[in-house]
């Protein structure tokens, strides 16, 4: 594909208009799931339900779709801690490495 250097500054700038909209359609959302949190805690005895684990949570079911607001919880690992205790040939065996390309426009 050869574009032109005029082609290309109208492309960057259709870009940046577009990354402005999501952003502000992201603000939006973001608005929008407080009030609906918002409405799940007001409503704490209409929406508690228990979930397929067995762990309650709260959930509201709408005409069109639902929603629920569960706790969630992620462990990490401190890397260097871990590498203290393991060998280097340890260490490799259970490291996990992602590589990929990231196009950032300024």
């Amino acid at each position: 594909m050869c574009i032109t250097t005029a082609e290309m500054n109208k492309k960057m700038e259709k870009r940046k208009s577009l990354q402005m909209q999501l952003k502000k359609m992201e603000d939006d959302i973001k608005a929008l799931d407080v009030d609906i949190i918002e409405y799940l805690m007001e409503n704490l005895n209409d929406c508690l339900a228990t979930n397929s684990k067995g762990k309650e949570i709260l959930r509201f079911i709408g005409d069109m779709c639902k929603a629920t607001y569960s706790p969630q919880e992620r462990e990490t690992v401190d890397k260097e801690e871990v590498k203290k205790l393991l060998s280097e040939k340890d260490y490799q065996k259970v490291r996990k490495v992602s590589y990929y390309s990231v196009l950032r426009i300024s």
